[in-house]
């Protein structure tokens, strides 16, 4: 038995039906059996918010970069020799930038222009651990489309001249699969006379135009079309440093040369081969002019005509083949002529007989290509305040992957056969923006 003591304290411990009635009118006793059952509730809802929250908070971010990578990869399908690699590494890239904890799934589309991003993501529960909760599944998905007009491989800037692109005679002038332009309000603004012929996939002109026969367009001109602002004016050009040559001439020899600056000009005579380095080749005040039986070649370099004097010629006994730089500050871009239209003061026979037109001993920005060999002119010919001459006897620049001009003017005589490829796959030169395929519209369809 245990102890008097020992059994009246558990009796008095014991419940007795009264002592249970108490408890159970108790309201603290019920607060706090209520609340110990919905513990559990309380702390699994609030966990759920929070997890809520920053799942909502990662899928955002999540999107936004899926987003931006598409748009980012799409344009990879305006440069030149892309391919659906590239393009994929162009958008894992740009994610994994930004996001190092999510798998990347692109899907690429070269004919359909377009790219698709795809990112997934476990996120763990904050509360994971408490309440036995597996990880939190995460996905996103954005797509990318290239659609537009015609890539741009010609446009004439000048805004109101009769003739801002001319053909005469027998020219021809062929730019299939782009678009030809003529920014002048003049009724005169795209011409093509005589028996010249103007292909292209799309011709258009602010202004109107002006043909003696039915075949001098294929197909006809679209006139009172908007005009394009110059795609290449905020580009800047090269730095000019100090000369490294002055009034250079190679005549008659073979001879490699190195890029810099060429004050005075180069000639290029004598049956001269010249080849030129990789680099940027800098004019300044001076001419390039290569004639004589002369030859020049070059791959990776740009051409930046400077300062008053810095006219281009390229006889027609001459051989010219020029690709354009890869990258740098003259990417994409083969010859750069200087965008303030400083004029060539006539100070010599020989450039007034070299160039066509002059008034009152000035003459104007004007650049010629009669040479009946050249055929690779691969990059783009940039001539903001310059008319462009060109008139050969056999094909121009038709050798190249693509060629993009915008000059002030363009004026083909005689018999020349200007080919306007676009082919931009075809060579890893890139395609300046606005230009080529580049002139196209990046949106977002997902």
């Amino acid at each position: 038995m245990l102890p008097l003591d020992v059994a009246s304290m558990a009796r008095q411990r014991l419940p007795t039906p009264r002592r249970m009635r108490d408890f159970a009118s108790d309201s603290g006793g019920n607060v706090l059996v209520m609340f110990a059952l919905a513990l559990p509730l309380l702390v699994g809802m609030i966990g759920t918010g929070v997890e809520y929250t920053l799942a909502s908070s990662a899928r955002s971010k999540m999107q936004g970069i899926a987003d931006a990578a598409a748009v980012a990869a799409a344009r990879e399908l305006q440069i030149a020799k892309t391919d659906p690699d590239k393009i994929s590494a162009v958008a894992k890239g740009f994610v994994n930038a930004s996001l190092s904890d999510v798998s990347v799934t692109t899907n690429v589309d070269i004919k359909a222009l377009t790219v698709e991003v795809i990112l997934n993501k476990t996120v763990t529960p904050v509360m994971g651990s408490l309440l036995r909760r597996s990880g939190i599944e995460l996905g996103v998905h954005a797509t990318a489309r290239m659609s537009g007009s015609l890539p741009l491989c010609l446009l004439g800037l000048d805004p109101s001249a009769p003739s801002t692109i001319s053909l005469e005679k027998s020219a021809l002038l062929t730019a299939g699969g782009c678009l030809v332009q003529s920014n002048s309000k003049s009724n005169a603004g795209i011409q093509s006379k005589n028996d010249a012929t103007l292909k292209a996939g799309l011709i258009c002109s602010v202004g109107g135009k002006v043909n003696t026969k039915n075949s001098n367009f294929s197909p006809a001109p679209t006139t009172d079309c908007p005009s394009l602002p110059d795609p290449l004016s905020a580009r800047v050009p090269p730095s000019v440093g100090p000369c490294d040559h002055t009034d250079k001439v190679v005549k008659g020899t073979t001879e490699t040369l190195a890029p810099g600056v060429y004050c005075g000009g180069l000639t290029v005579t004598g049956k001269a081969n010249v080849t030129l380095d990789k680099g940027i080749f800098i004019f300044q005040d001076g001419p390039l002019v290569v004639n004589g039986g002369a030859s020049l070649t070059g791959i990776d370099i740009g051409i930046y005509l400077k300062g008053g004097g810095s006219n281009l010629l390229f006889d027609f006994d001459t051989s010219i083949s020029l690709s354009a730089p890869k990258d740098g500050p003259l990417a994409g871009i083969l010859i750069y002529d200087d965008p303030t239209g400083a004029a060539a003061p006539i100070n010599s026979k020989k450039i007034l007989k070299l160039l066509t037109s002059f008034v009152a001993g000035v003459l104007p920005r004007e650049h010629l290509i009669l040479s009946d060999d050249a055929r690779n002119l691969l990059g783009t010919i940039y001539m903001p305040k310059a008319r462009l001459v060109i008139d050969a006897n056999r094909p121009i620049a038709d050798k190249s992957a693509y060629t993009v001009l915008v000059v002030e003017q363009l004026s083909l005589y005689s018999g020349p056969e200007l080919i306007l490829n676009s082919d931009y796959n075809a060579t890893e030169v890139p395609v300046p923006m606005g230009l080529g395929p580049r002139s196209a519209k990046i949106s977002l369809t997902k």
